[in-house]
C-alpha cells in the first residue's frame, strides 16, 4: 500500500466512478488529493449506483455546474456531442488546467487531448495502481480480465489486451 496520498488531483466525470466501484477498485480514489465531482456527474453516478460518497479516506470535493464556457471548449462539447457531466468536467477543468480528467469517454477523451489536458480512464487508473504500489501486478491483470464481465466499461478487446500485455511486460515478476 502508497505510504502517502499522491499530491495529485482530479475532475472525475461519472464514468470512472461507476466502472469502480462495479469492479470493487472505488477505494483507489483515495489515493489522491482530491476526486473533483461537479454535481451533475454525482446525480449521473447516483442514478447508476449507490454510492455513499461518504468515505473518509477518499477527499470527494463537489462542485456546482455553471457551463460557463468559452470557446474552442464550447464548441468542441457541442460537436462531440458530450454530455452535461462530461462538460461540467472540461469546464472546471478549464478553471483549474492542472488536474488530471479521469474519463472512459473516447469523445471527451478527445476534446481534453486537444485542449492539453491530461487524461485517465478506469484501465489507466488501474495500471496506477501498480506504479503507485496500490494493487500487484497479478491484481490488476485478474482485475481487467473480469472487467468486461463484471462492469458497464464498453472497451475493445484490442485494448484491453494491449492493457494486459503492459502490465505483463513492464510490471509482472518473471
Amino acid at each position: 500500500m502508497a505510504r502517502n496520498r499522491s499530491t495529485t488531483s482530479v475532475v472525475s466525470d461519472a464514468g470512472p466512478i461507476i466502472h469502480l466501484h462495479e469492479i470493487g477498485c472505488l477505494g483507489l480514489m483515495a489515493d489522491f488529493e482530491r476526486v473533483v465531482m461537479p454535481d451533475v456527474v454525482r446525480e449521473e453516478v447516483l442514478k447508476h449506483r449507490n454510492i455513499a460518497f461518504k468515505d473518509d479516506k477518499v477527499n470527494w470535493m463537489e462542485s456546482s455546474s455553471t457551463f460557463f464556457l468559452q470557446e474552442p471548449l464550447r464548441t468542441m462539447c457541442r460537436i462531440f456531442s458530450l454530455d452535461a457531466g462530461e462538460v461540467a468536467a472540461l469546464e472546471f477543468l478549464s478553471r483549474e488546467p492542472n488536474l488530471i480528467f479521469l474519463t472512459d469517454d473516447a469523445a471527451a477523451r478527445l476534446v481534453a487531448t486537444k485542449l492539453g489536458i491530461r487524461v485517465h480512464g478506469t484501465i489507466g487508473l488501474l495500471i496506477r495502481a501498480i506504479r503507485r504500489d496500490l494493487m500487484q501486478p497479478d491484481e490488476v491483470i485478474d482485475t481487467l480480465n473480469r472487467l468486461p464481465h463484471t462492469s458497464t466499461l464498453h472497451i475493445k478487446t484490442s485494448v484491453l489486451e494491449a492493457a494486459i500485455s503492459r502490465v505483463r511486460k513492464h510490471f509482472a515478476h518473471s
